[in-house]
């Protein structure tokens, strides 16, 4: 705890009462500040004095407000309510962390509001509630891939396999060149290469055991059909669902307008939707693989028309399902 003399420290005290103490609808007044930075800082403090260091703070760039007979409250702040808000219903409502992780993170994050405001974040202690990743090493895994992306080095690591037989083991092994990290629709990829063919790209959720190596990486400018490098935005929008492969160009021939805001949702700036006749298309780039994908989900309201040998794919694949639901060979429970 501060002594008395060491007023140097008050003009953070006071920061932080006003921090964490006030805010537009509960604003201190100078005794009231003085009385709570002996509570939690035991240091004796005359309103003259806080009157003095609220005045320096102003002067920093702190904007601290006064209320007419009422007293000063900290009004604009690192990170704005809506912003704060935004931020923890992503955390709350992602899979991919642990719920420590999410109340971690959470925490650190209204800590920016004052005590008040904070109690609308009481659900996310319910974090537990939700079915969530078993991998606690997430973080770990992006601070040691951020890492060797910065060094130019390789990592290996333990894949958790997810197309299993019984006698298989659970983790599959990777040597990668890794390139970039992104988010998308809240799960976190790691894009990487093993050699000029192409990328890949695997959950950072479910790597296990990653280390670096003293190897370097292959640039991914000496990679097929990146030259250029990655253009990230670019990357995102073909890969809807970040499979590998190659990105074709595609038209769609939507059937029913429903179908329209779910060509707009996945695919965003990457399409072009346009009459042709009495009937409504859309243009798009995406990764062959997702975009078979994206097909086979949205088929009632949406029919590939181009290019043929996507169409073959589609319809190869919908046919095996087809046959699959011909014959009934199960019993209702």
């Amino acid at each position: 705890m501060a002594s008395y003399s060491n007023k140097k420290l008050l003009i953070f005290y006071i920061l932080n009462i006003l921090k964490d103490y006030s805010d537009e609808n509960h604003p201190l007044l100078q005794n009231k500040i003085a009385s709570l930075i002996y509570e939690f800082y035991a240091m004796e403090c005359d309103r003259k004095t806080i009157a003095a260091n609220i005045e320096y703070l102003r002067d920093l760039g702190y904007d601290i407000q006064k209320v007419s007979n009422k007293g000063f409250y900290l009004g604009e702040r690192e990170l704005e309510e809506s912003q704060i808000t935004y931020l923890i219903d992503s955390i709350f409502s992602s899979k991919k962390i642990t719920s420590h992780q999410a109340q971690e993170l959470s925490k650190k994050l209204y800590s920016f509001l004052s005590v008040y405001k904070r109690r609308k974040y009481n659900f996310v202690l319910k974090a537990s509630n939700i079915s969530r990743t078993n991998n606690k090493e997430l973080f770990y895994n992006i601070d040691v891939i951020s890492e060797a992306i910065e060094k130019n080095k390789k990592i290996k690591f333990n894949y958790i396999r997810s197309d299993l037989d019984v006698n298989d083991s659970r983790y599959v092994s990777k040597y990668v060149n890794p390139y970039l990290m992104v988010n998308n629709k809240g799960t976190y990829y790691l894009i990487c290469g093993y050699n000029k063919r192409g990328v890949a790209n695997y959950k950072i959720d479910k790597i296990k055991n990653i280390k670096i190596c003293e190897e370097d990486i292959l640039p991914i400018t000496q990679v097929e059909g990146f030259d250029k490098g990655i253009d990230i935005s670019k990357y995102i929008n073909e890969n809807i669902y970040m499979f590998g492969g190659q990105s074709v160009n595609a038209t769609l021939l939507i059937d029913s307008q429903y179908t329209v805001s779910y060509v707009e949702e996945w695919f965003d700036d990457n399409t072009r939707i346009y009459k042709k006749g009495d009937k409504l298309y859309a243009d798009v780039v995406a990764n062959e693989m997702a975009l078979i994908y994206w097909c086979l989900q949205y088929g009632e309201g949406v029919e590939l028309i181009s290019p043929l040998t996507t169409r073959e794919k589609i319809k190869k694949a919908v046919t095996k399902i087809y046959n699959k639901y011909q014959v009934n060979h199960y019993k209702e429970v």
